[in-house]
């Protein structure tokens, strides 16, 4: 009896297999700020204090040659219009003859008497005080933020991936007959 025997043989591959690969180099992206505050900037000019004491030394008889000028002016002038009314007052007195009394006997006898003065009590003037405050110089400077911005990179190598593969066994069919003697 003939038998047949079949043997086959399956394909055999090998194979290698380098992966793909990505490499990558990244740079972070940076801001570099700086800030300036703002400030306040505020100044106090001095105040301007005027004290005039004229008045108060004219209440105390210490007295401008102005001042001192003016009032002799004024008391001469007086001077003068009471020496005017006292002769008039005295011609008058001499002018009346109906009079029994002896006017010129009068008249002589009151010269000889100095008027007498007079104490009065005068308030003393306050010193005129004037203050004036100047206003406060206030100056705003703003502040700032200055930044720079560094962009961020990504430097990134590819390498592409390989199969490499190869037969180590071809398929293959066997066929053979064999007598087999039972």
């Amino acid at each position: 009896m003939l038998q047949l025997n079949i043997q086959s043989y399956p394909i055999r591959l090998e194979y290698n297999t380098i992966n793909a690969q990505v490499n990558r180099k990244t740079t972070l992206p940076k801001v570099e700020m700086e800030t300036i505050p703002p400030r306040l900037e505020i100044r106090q000019p001095q105040g301007e204090l005027t004290i005039d004491n004229t008045e108060y030394y004219d209440s105390i008889g210490l007295k401008t040659r102005s001042t001192l000028s003016r009032e002799f002016a004024a008391q001469g002038r007086q001077a003068a219009l009471d020496a005017i009314a006292a002769t008039v007052a005295e011609g008058n007195r001499l002018a009346q003859i109906t009079n029994p009394a002896n006017a010129f006997a009068e008249l002589a006898f009151q010269s000889r008497f100095d008027p007498k003065g007079e104490l009065s009590f005068e308030p003393i003037a306050p010193p005129d005080i004037h203050y004036q405050a100047n206003p406060a110089q206030i100056t705003v400077i703003p502040g700032k933020v200055n930044y720079s911005p560094q962009k961020g990179t990504i430097d990134a190598n590819y390498q592409r991936g390989d199969v490499d593969f190869r037969v180590t066994q071809y398929p293959d069919v066997k066929i053979s007959v064999v007598d087999v003697k039972v």
